[in-house]
């Protein structure tokens, strides 16, 4: 008769959407994340198997498969097929990757499982152990973790525990130097910063938006987002990642045709939008449309884009290396969201004719495009 499962330990993300746990029963320990119930029609459980504890079989472990219970590693693919010690919880640690889709857990400080945040989005799920030794064909449960040289998982992971190190301090050095840099750059475009929002609700990481005022244009930008790189975005772009991954949030409103109500709302709907990518394990970018309804009629939802901007050109600071970018939010009808949903990059094309029709980043009451 199997031991039942012990969860050795547990650790959710920054916005509770997967948990992380180590379990262990009286023949395999594996690294199990899983999705929070409002993502869990979504996303489906990952798992890495982490050690055997009995002797390998010499084939694959069926028989556990069928019975619902975790597999062990076969024989030629771990590194110890006579079996291993149990794991000590207390030796046990979890790191969630920066963009909180993906983690690691390491044992006595040393990788012992990685589950990447790409594997969430893919049909056979990915994983990495440092026990396993090798795969063959598609008879395995489990990839070799490797060596440093040979898998960029260990400079993730690393750069996973720098990044948690330097915002674990209770004094947050970090955040005051990016607040100033991103006011900086602001002030230099649009005039001094008339007032701060926090808009973080309390939760890590800090973020907040500054209100400016120029040629009796009312603008409000975000800052503090871009700390984290968006899930699903190293999944999408692969390589060139880093370009897309990091984003701010900006509204530009005419204040000759909306009430300083009306303007309050719309800037309120930003606020809300800038977690949106790890609140729902996604992400933003050119074209894509948020509904919100504090939005003037006949506006429902907000389209986002760099492409509407036309004053002059500025970039904003770097985030750890990554280009940041600044999407400009504009409303737009429920037929032209609809429009903007009708095929992939719909969104696009929306842009495209709202540009042609004069739309710029400054928001204005205008017509529908379509």
């Amino acid at each position: 008769m199997n031991k039942e499962p012990q969860v050795l330990i547990e650790q959710p993300n920054g916005r509770h959407t997967l948990y992380a746990s180590v379990e262990q029963d009286d023949r395999t320990a594996y690294l199990y994340l899983f999705p929070a119930e409002l993502q869990s029609k979504k996303y489906k459980m990952r798992a890495c198997w982490l050690r055997n504890l009995l002797p390998a079989p010499e084939v694959k472990d069926l028989a556990a498969m069928h019975n619902g219970t975790a597999p062990m590693l076969q024989r030629k693919f771990c590194n110890h097929p006579d079996g291993k010690e149990p794991l000590k919880a207390e030796l046990l640690e979890i790191v969630w990757l920066p963009e909180d889709d993906g983690a690691a857990v390491l044992y006595d400080g040393e990788i012992l499982g990685v589950i990447p945040g790409w594997s969430l989005y893919v049909d056979e799920a990915v994983s990495y152990a440092a026990d396993c030794t090798g795969v063959e064909g598609d008879d395995f449960l489990v990839l070799p973790l490797g060596d440093p040289e040979t898998n960029q998982q260990y400079a993730r992971v690393g750069e996973a525990v720098a990044f948690r190190n330097q915002w674990s301090t209770v004094e947050e050095p970090a955040w005051p130097q990016i607040q100033e840099t991103f006011i900086n750059c602001y002030e230099q475009q649009f005039g001094k910063m008339l007032q701060y929002f926090a808009i973080d609700n309390n939760e890590w990481p800090p973020m907040a938006m500054g209100k400016f005022e120029k040629d009796n244009v009312v603008y409000f930008l975000t800052m503090g987002a871009s700390i984290r790189p968006m899930p699903w975005v190293s999944y999408l772009y692969n390589d060139t990642s880093a370009a897309y991954r990091r984003m701010e949030l900006a509204l530009a409103v005419d204040k000759n045709e909306f009430s300083e109500e009306e303007i309050m709302k719309m800037a309120e709907s930003i606020a809300t939008m800038a977690d949106i990518p790890w609140r729902h394990i996604s992400w933003l970018g050119e074209g894509h449309t948020i509904g919100s309804s504090k939005l003037p009629a006949p506006y429902e939802s907000m389209i986002l884009s760099s492409a509407l901007y036309n004053g002059e050109a500025f970039a904003l600071p770097e985030m750890y290396g990554d280009k940041v970018n600044l999407f400009w939010a504009s409303p737009v009808t429920q037929q032209e969201r609809e429009f903007a949903h009708r095929k992939p990059n719909g969104g696009y094309e929306l842009l495209e004719i709202m540009i042609q029709k004069d739309a710029t980043h400054v928001v204005k009451k205008r017509k529908a495009v379509l």
